[in-house]
């Protein structure tokens, strides 16, 4: 899992709202960090990470919620959204991750035995012992582990697609735009705070 980028310049004696800005920044910023691999579905670690960036960035918006008003609220349920789809990619990832070692430990296995069966074999049994090896049973566990990961590696596909449809839907509707314009510190009070520390 990716370290969360850190903050380093919170004010404990300016405003709540300004170091919520501060933060928000950052966590942006590395939410962000993450865009170049929105389209490699195949980057199961660096997408899980992004998930983890999304859930850092919602959770900022929660956390100031009062500061960021219905702005926020509306961030809140894009990243949201965008967490949930990653997550079940994830999911999916996770089962594809179990089945394939269950099968590779199944596959290992067998291999044990077929080399066992033809070691003690007669060579009028090794065609027998080849036609089985290479044409399991019905009721052999690994016809059911590939029919399962391949069910696994089609609901991960339709779930990248609905990421990627989303994350394309929220880029043209502006939602980057919408974050750091929450993050920014209006001019108005820019101007307001360099006057309360310039020299007289």
């Amino acid at each position: 899992m990716s370290r969360a980028w850190p903050v380093n310049d919170v004010d404990p004696d300016a405003p709540v709202i300004d170091n919520a800005r501060r933060v928000l920044a950052v966590r942006i910023a590395e939410f962000y960090s993450f865009q170049p691999i929105v389209s490699h579905p195949e980057l199961s670690e660096a997408l899980h990470d992004m998930r983890i960036s999304a859930k850092r960035l919602r959770y900022t918006l929660e956390l100031f919620r009062s500061q960021f008003g219905k702005a926020g609220e509306r961030q809140i349920e894009r990243v949201k959204a965008i967490q949930e789809l990653l997550g079940a990619l994830h999911d999916h990832d996770v089962r594809i991750d179990l089945i394939g070692e269950e099968l590779s430990q199944l596959m290992v296995e067998q291999s044990r035995k077929t080399r066992s069966d033809i070691a003690d074999a007669s060579p009028n049994e090794l065609a027998a012992i080849a036609a089985a090896a290479l044409r399991p049973p019905p009721d052999d566990p690994r016809r059911g582990l590939i029919a399962l990961l391949g069910r696994e590696h089609a609901g991960r596909r339709a779930a990248y697609a609905q990421f990627r449809e989303l994350w394309d839907t929220y880029s043209g509707d502006g939602m980057r735009r919408d974050l750091v314009e929450l993050s920014v510190t209006p001019l108005a009070n820019r101007a307001g705070a360099a006057a309360r520390i310039s020299p007289t």
